[in-house]
């Protein structure tokens, strides 16, 4: 009430214009103001883990939200290489400013080598690209369709590439197309402690699609016999 009268006064004094543009500027300064707070929300690993997300560090929800969008692009390429006679799987190289250096799929059938994976594909593109084998001055960001198998998770690990998005956790790999992704103890926090960032089942649901899609259409499921 005394605020109201206090409006009510305000208006007497000076003018039912001038308040109103005075009222107006002031509800500018508010929304200003929640968009600076909603932009840097910022998601605690705790918070990553209740969403479905393995982390080992916090991110902000801006930065969350691009690498979905990314990682949905990611989907959608993997789907076309699929199409082509690629592997199920891609990977694209990022640099800091958000410019695309690199980007592969796996291509072992295609070429008959066991090493061809999407991730080692790209990171070898990466290399020439920058024509150098110590990639972390560059600061990239690598997104991988799926969590990388215990191959690739080391030559990410040697590239100096600094931050990994993956989409489908290796168990759902396994699970959906039998291919053998490897022992791969704590990867994550190991990861951390070597200073590689690493957030994964981005978008997971999508790419599980994806992969269900190359198993029912009868295409080969690659893996060296053990008998």
């Amino acid at each position: 009430m005394q605020i109201f009268n206090a409006i009510k006064h305000l208006i007497g004094t000076i003018g039912r214009e001038v308040v109103m543009k005075r009222i107006l500027i002031l509800m500018c300064l508010l929304l200003s103001s929640a968009s600076i707070v909603f932009a840097g929300e910022t998601y605690s690993i705790k918070d990553l883990k209740k969403m479905n997300i393995d982390a080992n560090s916090s991110i902000s929800k801006e930065e969350l939200l691009k690498a979905q969008k990314i990682m949905l692009g990611v989907y959608e390429k993997t789907s076309d290489g699929v199409k082509q006679g690629k592997g199920p799987f891609y990977a694209e190289i990022y640099d800091k400013n958000g410019k695309l250096i690199a980007a592969s799929s796996n291509s072992v059938v295609e070429d008959n080598c066991s090493i061809y994976h999407a991730e080692v594909n790209t990171l070898k593109k990466a290399h020439s690209y920058y024509k150098q084998y110590n990639l972390a001055p560059k600061d990239l960001t690598i997104y991988v369709n799926a969590e990388p198998c215990i191959m690739c998770a080391g030559a990410i690990m040697w590239s100096g590439v600094k931050t990994v998005y993956f989409g489908v956790p290796s168990k759902s790999v396994e699970k959906i197309t039998g291919f053998d992704e490897g022992f791969k103890p704590n990867w994550i926090n190991e990861f951390k402690k070597r200073g590689i960032t690493v957030y994964g089942n981005i978008e997971q649901q999508a790419g599980e699609r994806i992969l269900q899609d190359y198993v029912n259409s009868g295409k080969e499921i690659y893996k060296p016999t053990r008998k």
